[in-house]
C-alpha cells in the first residue's frame, strides 16, 4: 500500500492520530480540513468526515479521486447488537444499510441498484489485519456492519435485518465501503463498541464511554498502521 486514507467521523476519534503524524501538510478541499503527513514513514491522508453517510461518502471520494489513497481506514465507535460487549472491538468483513429498502422493484432489503446487498471486505486484508490486531494483543470480533442515518436505541428498528446476524451499528461504514468499493480501492472498517443497542443503559453508556472509545479506536488505529 501506498497511500492510506483515514476517515473519522468525529474529532476525538482522530486527534491521537493527527498527534502521530509527521511532516504535516493541511489542505482544504470541499468544505473538509485534509491533513497529509507519515507514521512510521507510512504515507496518511487523515480527516475528519463529520457524522453521517452523505459526509463519508464525500470525505472517502476525495481521499480516492484527490489524494490517490490505495487503502482507506475508518475508525470509530459503534453501537453493540446481541452478543456484543461495551468495549469490544469490531472488524467489519462486510457491511450493508439497515435503512434502504426497495423491494417494491424486487431488490433484497438494504440492496443498491448495481450493487451487492453486503459490501465485502478484502478476505485477504481481513486477515492481515486480525493477524496484527493478534500480535498486537488486541481482542477483536469480525463480523457484519449495519450503517444507516440514525442512532439505534431500539433493536424495533433493525427487524428487517434481524436475520443477518451483524455485530454492531452505526452510520458511516457503509457509505466508506460503497464509494471504495464502487472505486475499486480496498477499505478496513474498524469499530470500538461505546453501547449496546437495547440495553437500558445505553444512553448513559454512550455519553459516559464516546470518548474513551473514540480515543482507544484512534490507538488501534495508530498499532495497526505501525505494525502493517
Amino acid at each position: 500500500m501506498e497511500k492510506i486514507g483515514i476517515i473519522s467521523a468525529m474529532r476525538t476519534e482522530m486527534d491521537l492520530i493527527l498527534e502521530e503524524m509527521e511532516n504535516i501538510n493541511e489542505t482544504k478541499y470541499l468544505g473538509f480540513l485534509f491533513y497529509e503527513g507519515y507514521i512510521n514513514d507510512i504515507e496518511i491522508v487523515l480527516v475528519e468526515s463529520g457524522v453521517g453517510k452523505v459526509n463519508a461518502s464525500m470525505a472517502t471520494t476525495i481521499l480516492i479521486s484527490e489524494f490517490s489513497c490505495d487503502l482507506i481506514l475508518n475508525t470509530g465507535i459503534a453501537g453493540g447488537l446481541p452478543g456484543v460487549k461495551t468495549k469490544d472491538v469490531i472488524l467489519a468483513t462486510g457491511l450493508s444499510w439497515y435503512d434502504f429498502d426497495i423491494r417494491i422493484f424486487g431488490y433484497e432489503y438494504g440492496q443498491v441498484p448495481q450493487m451487492p446487498k453486503i459490501f465485502p471486505v478484502n478476505p485477504e486484508l481481513i486477515m492481515l489485519v486480525k493477524s496484527t490486531l493478534n500480535k498486537l494483543n488486541i481482542e477483536s470480533k469480525s463480523g457484519l456492519i449495519l450503517s444507516g442515518d440514525k442512532f439505534v436505541s431500539d433493536l424495533s428498528l433493525l427487524e428487517e435485518c434481524k436475520n443477518m446476524n451483524a455485530l454492531a451499528c452505526e452510520m458511516e461504514g457503509c457509505a466508506v465501503a460503497q464509494v471504495s468499493l464502487k472505486a475499486g480501492v480496498d477499505f478496513i472498517v474498524l469499530r470500538y463498541i461505546s453501547d449496546v443497542v437495547g440495553e437500558p443503559s445505553q444512553n448513559d453508556d454512550y455519553l459516559k464511554f464516546e470518548d474513551e472509545m473514540a480515543r482507544r479506536s484512534a490507538l488501534i488505529a495508530i498499532s495497526l498502521i505501525k505494525n502493517l
